[in-house]
């Protein structure tokens, strides 16, 4: 491992991924390629029962600038804290263990980030089905400058920009500063909005460098009644930081979490969160809202005919 200092931090989180990281790992080197001195690459395994550590450590010997840890916490806000924790570059990104980057990819990005230091470079996921995998090149790195309204916006509409933590380009300090929570699920939901709060220069790329499989047993699939209670704490985050401001789109959230999961809140104190949330939807300013979807709007009122607002 070097000691230069270095622009970007790869943060690589993995638990049992012996079936994939092996590609991932391959990836995250190509990706890198003519970059590797400006690169930092973090390794955490946390809690695999599968060869995944010995992967990691045989990758570990072949890269010049590489952390390697294993840990125990079995909670992936615990890990993204941890990994931090072990970074030094000047901007973070986060790799999961079975996931994939596009060739060449940062030999354009890490360049933009030395040159124009942004607080953040925000990037859309390329989604990728086991059924139906497309073979995808990187495109080059297409960046617009946003204000942080302009961002909150898009982030709250939930289209350009979802609250992952994958493939998007976090300044370190943002991230020591604001913590993710001790969650098992949602981690990204809740501190998103903080994260977003904290930047002021904000670029937003039209093509990312992630791969993210969809596989169909992600944390947040399945949910259970744990899940659904993190999630209503990342929704009431998500109002705490982002205020009065934004209530109507807030309220879009809202409404979706009850639409899908209600009747699956088995604890009567968050029952009560949610339906006092969506009682509090400002109707009239909400229907008349040009940025609200019209399919909300309907779940809304039909909230309203079952007495739930």
């Amino acid at each position: 491992m070097m000691d230069s200092p270095c622009t970007l931090s790869v943060l690589v989180t993995a638990h049992n991924c012996e079936k994939y990281i092996a590609e991932t790992l391959n990836s995250l080197k190509n990706a890198c390629t003519g970059i590797e001195d400006a690169v930092e690459i973090v390794l955490v395994n946390d809690a695999s029962t599968d060869n995944t550590s010995e992967l990691l450590h045989t990758f570990a010997a072949s890269f010049s600038q590489v952390k390697i840890f294993d840990v125990m916490f079995r909670n992936i806000g615990k890990v993204r804290n941890f990994g931090v924790s072990k970074c030094s570059g000047d901007y973070v990104t986060m790799l999961d263990g079975d996931d994939q980057l596009l060739q060449n990819s940062f030999a354009d990005i890490v360049p933009f980030l030395q040159a124009q230091k942004p607080d953040i470079l925000l990037a859309p996921l390329n989604e990728v089905y086991e059924s139906k995998p497309q073979p995808l090149k990187w495109n080059g790195l297409q960046v617009t400058a946003l204000s942080q309204h302009q961002v909150i916006e898009k982030f709250l509409i939930h289209r350009d920009i979802q609250a992952h933590f994958i493939g998007q380009f976090i300044r370190r300090s943002l991230l020591v500063d604001n913590h993710f929570p001790d969650f098992s699920c949602y981690e990204d939901a809740y501190l998103f909005p903080s994260i977003l709060k904290a930047s002021e220069k904000i670029s937003l790329a039209m093509y990312g460098p992630y791969l993210y499989f969809k596989r169909g047993q992600s944390l947040s699939s399945a949910l259970d009644a744990n899940k659904i209670s993190m999630l209503i704490k990342a929704t009431q985050q998500m109002d705490a930081v982002l205020g009065k401001k934004y209530r109507n789109l807030l309220a879009c959230h809202w409404i979706n979490l009850a639409h899908k999961f209600y009747p699956l809140i088995s604890d009567e104190y968050e029952k009560g969160v949610v339906k006092q949330a969506i009682e509090h939807v400002p109707m009239v300013s909400f229907l008349m809202d040009g940025k609200v979807r019209f399919s909300l709007k309907k779940k809304y009122l039909k909230m309203k005919l079952r007495g739930m607002a």
